[in-house]
């Protein structure tokens, strides 16, 4: 059992050497002494292994694998002279007095390789030489780190000392005892293999860190943290195949029963620990502050941040989300915008608005992040141990929050939002790091939004002009019509008495309205010209509204439920049209048994007009994607999709917002917000309006 403990050990060691032989070979060049003899050391330390590890089945001669260790300790004793005497070429090498140290080595080598074909020299006497090579090696080893020391290198060459000197140190100790008993002893033999093992990644470390070896050795943390889940689970099994072994050892009658339903429940709880996320998280964060330099991989944090960018499935405001909460590993976020002074949700992921409960973090804190480009954490905002540049409340922090973690948004153009996240659960303490990496992220994705929301601004300037074209030509249809219908007025005095007359003025007129038909399918929205305002009041226009509806069922129920009417100066056509178009859209949208209603009230600061049916509703994606879109309708050649983007225009012009709540098969309620302070009077109104 031990033997073959030992034997594994070499085996992972030879693995070991061939891995980092591997990983270093792309980076060779001639011109670089230290990198060839980094590369010939993993080649001799391979063969060296394998030398080690099929003597302990097999029981072959010892001098292949005296031979290999020699040719390992020559080319480990070269590597660390040239390293000290900054060596990068093999004339300068040569000229350094330390380079006939690795000369008694090749000596060494020489003999061990003459002993195959000749016993010039007794066994004890290659135990002793080999004695030599190994206080050769640490006496290099002690003159590397005290060379360094004092330097900036000292924390490169530390994990090369560190694993030489693990060699080195057990070398020395293990051949001291051989040339004292004249004979190898089992167990030294059989560790050293585990030995060898556990310096190759302080060499490989070494070969990463020392720039003048220039090896730039790239180690991804995915191959690191699958290393160390199958080295653990190859020191898990090996633990629970000795308490196999020592269950069989019993010798009772149900031993092998035992043994079997032992392994069964090992593999079983191996493979619940594998499959578990938290440890999975837990470890990829272990490795990641004790093993690497930074947290992030940031080559590798690049491409998925562009591969998620440039996935066309989802909204550019959900794939913002998803790009800012992917490298933190949050559960749920949600991104808000800045749209006419007003901070409207745009995307969420795995977090309803409603349940976050951001509404205070919105309204105290968005705009001062975002002025400030400051990154807060909420929790250590009301603790005190955030000190952020501007002035906060703390009482009036909430005591807990969903989306703690705050990130801003912006753009030179003008573009703003914030981020609302989650806890990451990439790191247990937000740093310096973090915070470079939240803010580079959000910079390119402000950028990006940005350039988005100006390319859909230019996409409606070029439609409106088209449009415009278009206009053109079918004015002309229209003063084509009025052509012919003057003509027939013009001719009506003289000619109504003569029934040919009457025959050509109806067939006239049906020519005419079947082009102005025509004319209004294509063409049903107003010229855009300038508006003239006008004080007004709002619920008699509203009545009208209503009114004029009133030839459709449902027909709108408008309920004004408070003692005030508002006067409001604003063009009276324009918003009659806004309002009579939405209850149209209701009208539609509703069966005839269904409900439609209209209502008015009014707050401190706002005054607001709410539309409601219980029709067929809309899906979120509609609403958030298509539904103020200009250009954009539903209703084939029956609309041109400019009565919603309209609305919108209209309540943000007055300086308001719009916001729409909708569900399917449930119905649809707009919500037209107006400040208060468009509202030029305020007058008693004892009576409730209904039409």
């Amino acid at each position: 059992m031990l033997e073959q403990l030992g034997a594994i050990g070499y085996f992972i060691g030879a693995s070991g050497f061939a891995f980092l032989f591997v990983l270093l070979l792309p980076t060779y060049t001639q011109k670089n002494l230290p990198k060839s003899l980094l590369l010939l050391s993993c080649l001799n330390g391979f063969l060296w292994a394998m030398a080690c590890g099929f003597k302990i089945p097999y029981g072959y001669s010892i001098l292949p694998s005296l031979l290999t260790e020699t040719l390992f300790n020559l080319t480990v004793t070269l590597l660390v002279i040239s390293t000290i005497v900054n060596s990068t070429h093999i004339k300068s090498f040569l000229q350094h007095r330390l380079y006939w140290l690795s000369g008694t080595i090749a000596v060494i080598a020489l003999l061990e390789f003459c002993r195959f074909f000749y016993p010039l020299l007794n066994q004890k006497i290659f135990f002793f030489l080999h004695l030599i090579q190994a206080t050769i090696g640490l006496w290099l080893v002690e003159s590397l780190y005290r060379h360094h020391h004092p330097s900036s290198l000292y924390q490169a060459i530390k994990p090369l000392c560190l694993g030489l000197g693990l060699l080195f140190g057990y070398n020395f100790a293990f051949y001291a005892d051989a040339f004292l008993t004249n004979t190898l002893a089992n167990t030294f033999w059989q560790g050293r293999g585990w030995l060898i093992t556990a310096s190759i990644p302080f060499i490989a470390l070494a070969s990463r860190r020392i720039r003048r070896w220039e090896s730039r050795v790239y180690i991804s943390r995915d191959i690191v943290f699958h290393s160390t889940l199958s080295l653990a689970a190859g020191l898990y099994l090996l633990m629970m195949s000795i308490a196999g072994y020592y269950i069989k050892s019993v010798g009772s009658d149900w031993a092998n029963v035992a043994q079997t339903l032992f392994f069964s429940f090992s593999g079983l709880l191996l493979a619940g620990l594998f499959f578990s996320e938290p440890l999975r998280k837990q470890l990829k964060v272990f490795i990641t502050k004790h093993f690497f330099a930074n947290k992030y991989e940031y080559r590798q944090e690049w491409m998925t941040f562009y591969t998620v960018m440039k996935d066309n499935q989802q909204s550019p405001y959900k794939r913002a989300l998803r790009a800012i909460i992917g490298p933190f590993g949050c559960d749920c976020g949600i991104l808000v915008i800045r749209q006419q002074g007003t901070f409207t949700v745009v995307a969420n992921i795995n977090c309803e608005p409603e349940q976050a409960n951001i509404g205070w973090q919105i309204e105290s804190l968005a705009t001062p992040l975002i002025d400030n480009n400051w990154i807060s954490e909420l929790d250590k905002l009301a603790a005190g141990e955030e000190i952020p540049p501007f002035p906060v409340d703390r009482t009036q922090i909430p005591n807990e929050s969903r989306l703690p973690l705050m990130i801003p948004l912006s753009s030179r153009d003008g573009f703003q939002g914030i981020f609302f996240l989650s806890p990451p659960r990439s790191t247990n303490n937000i740093n310096w790091e973090d915070r470079d990496l939240m803010k580079a992220l959000s910079s390119q994705i402000g950028m990006y939004l940005a350039m988005y929301e100006a390319n859909q601004q230019l996409a409606i300037s070029k439609q409106f002009d088209t449009f415009n074209k278009m206009s053109s030509f079918l004015v002309h249809d229209l003063k084509n019509v009025l052509t012919q219908l003057q003509l027939l007025n013009r001719n009506a005095p003289r000619h109504k008495n003569n029934p040919e007359f009457i025959d050509d003025a109806f067939e006239t007129v049906e020519s005419a309205t079947l082009r102005l038909e025509t004319v209004l399918s294509q063409f049903k929205h107003k010229r855009i010209e300038p508006e003239e305002s006008e004080w007004f009041d709002l619920t008699s226009v509203i009545e009208e509204a209503c009114t004029m509806r009133s030839i459709q069922s449902p027909i709108p129920n408008f309920q004004h439920d408070h003692s005030q009417s508002i006067s409001l100066k604003a063009n009276r056509e324009r918003v009659k049209n806004v309002i009579n178009h939405l209850l149209q859209n209701a009208q539609d949208a509703t069966a005839i048994n269904g409900k439609v209603s209209i209502s008015l009230k009014l707050t401190a600061e706002h005054f607001t007009i709410v539309i409601s049916d219980t029709g067929h509703g809309m899906s979120e994606s509609f609403v958030s994607d298509r539904l103020f879109k200009p250009f954009d309708s539903t209703k084939g050649n029956a609309g041109m999709g400019l009565g919603a983007y309209d609305a919108k225009l209209l309540v943000e012009q007055m300086g308001g917002s719009i916001q729409v709540k909708s569900r399917i098969n449930k119905g649809t309620c707009f919500v037209l917000s107006i400040p208060i302070n468009q509202a030029a009077s305020i007058t008693r109104d004892k009576t409730w309006t209904h039409c």
